[in-house]
């Protein structure tokens, strides 16, 4: 896959960048979206700025948080494009013009070529440039 995230480059990798077990994807217009990868098949959760068709969320005054059995996994901020963990530990990650903001760390102008993931994000580190984790479902767009 090749896309601009920010102003990161990301040619011929899998994933761009991948937060816990969710690929985080910005389309051409800068639109995010959200798919989760555990288990056998991927599930879309955020399509285009928006709840995904058949994903459990409650609205809140800037975007709305994902629900899964009852449990809050996370919250996005439509306008400000932030993914912020509420049962999740993972940093929380922010899609900015200039770069990609993880916790208090900014990636910016940077290109990854041929790597399984762009960027990995897990709750004590972030790594860049990683081959695929194990036990991933299949992406594909």
């Amino acid at each position: 896959m090749n896309l601009n995230m920010g102003s990161q480059k990301f040619e011929d990798v899998k994933i761009p960048l991948l937060w816990g077990k969710r690929a985080i994807l910005e389309d051409k217009s800068g639109r995010i979206s959200i798919i989760l990868l555990d288990g056998k098949k991927a599930v879309i959760e955020v399509l285009g700025n928006e709840p995904a068709p058949n994903i459990q969320y409650e609205p809140t005054e800037d975007g709305f948080k994902v629900i899964l059995n009852g449990q809050e996994l996370y919250s996005f901020n439509k306008e400000r494009r932030v993914i912020k963990g509420l049962s999740q530990r993972l940093p929380e990650c922010e899609i900015q013009g200039g770069g990609v903001r993880i916790g208090s760390n900014i990636l910016s102008g940077n290109k990854e070529i041929g790597f399984g993931v762009g960027v990995v994000v897990y709750e004590q580190r972030i790594v860049m440039g990683a081959d695929l984790p194990e036990g991933l479902a299949r992406l594909v767009v």
